[in-house]
């Protein structure tokens, strides 16, 4: 079964520990991925608003630590597409994909930046991180939306078939991406703000333009985006107002781990992930809709972005 986190910052903490990705200090070792299900991995590329060298150097170094380990270990492969993610899990094998975490990575050459990542295995596209660019707005500060030069990044990225990530956009830039999408657009960790109130968290309107698009939201399992009990119990209320308003289609997994996040109660790690497939079956969902939720609805909305039209 395929089972995609959208969400795992391990990159970040490869290289500020200095560890690779059998290393269990990483909340998403391979021990622990393989432990509860993980099999498709989406690795972050975040530079922090202040970094050293500048956002496009930090990328830099964290996509080479991340192709140092691809090349290094045989049980992880780059993929670049749904069926070569299934063949490559089909092979014993985690799939990688790539995602930037905020367009500021790419602040100085923009739509060439994109085009030179993609050419080395970006998927996935965020436009935001927690402060605005010169792209779109954030959720963290107000921001507005899409600015000309944030629409000619969003229509090249959904030419190249890459996904659009509205996780930390302001809602501004979430509607305007969706009103001009014509490829699938996720919130690839993102939980429901009817359920939690929290700023990070999409309102029903978002949720509901996402899924109109064909695209999927990853549930977050930072304890501040749950709210409380911040147990499994609360990941679960969110999982069952994104398919309440969105339908099942759009429900999706995100974690955030290794995101120096506050994981759920009773869920240190991914290797427990396990414990939100028992709750969503306890509560009645069906085989079928928990395996949407593993992972295929994500690999529908892929293969709709590669294909360059929503469903």
């Amino acid at each position: 079964m395929v089972q995609a986190d959208l969400h795992l910052d391990t990159p970040t903490q490869v290289v500020r520990k200095q560890v690779g990705l059998g290393d269990d200090v990483l909340e998403a070792s391979l021990g622990r991925m393989r432990a509860g299900g993980t099999n498709l991995a989406t690795m972050v590329l975040w530079p922090p608003q202040k970094v050293a060298g500048g956002w496009e150097a930090h990328v830099e170094r964290l996509l080479a630590a991340m192709e140092t380990q691809d090349a290094a270990l045989a049980e992880v492969e780059l993929v670049r597409s749904p069926e070569q993610a299934r063949a490559s899990i089909a092979a014993g094998r985690v799939a990688m994909l790539y995602a930037l975490e905020g367009a500021h990575g790419i602040d100085k050459l923009g739509v060439e930046g994109l085009r030179r990542l993609h050419a080395r295995g970006l998927a996935l596209l965020g436009l935001t991180w927690s402060f605005s660019n010169r792209f779109a707005g954030s959720s963290a500060d107000g921001g507005g939306g899409l600015t000309p030069a944030g629409e000619e990044l969003v229509d090249a990225a959904q030419r190249m078939g890459v996904l659009v990530d509205v996780s930390h956009a302001s809602k501004a830039t979430t509607l305007e991406v969706c009103a001009r999408a014509k490829a699938p657009v996720i919130a690839s960790h993102s939980d429901a703000g009817a359920v939690h109130a929290h700023a990070r968290n999409l309102s029903d309107e978002e949720i509901a333009c996402i899924a109109r698009t064909g695209g999927v939201i990853g549930l977050n399992l930072h304890r501040p985006f749950l709210g409380k009990p911040g147990d499994v119990t609360a990941i679960a209320a969110h999982a069952e107002h994104l398919r309440a308003v969105g339908g099942v289609g759009v429900v999706a997994l995100g974690s955030d781990f290794d995101g120096m996040i506050t994981p759920p109660v009773g869920l240190p790690h991914a290797g427990h992930l396990g414990q939100v497939w028992e709750e969503l079956h306890r509560r009645g969902w069906s085989d079928e809709e928990i395996r949407g939720v593993r992972g295929e609805n994500f690999l529908r909305a892929w293969s709709a972005a590669l294909g360059g039209a929503s469903p």
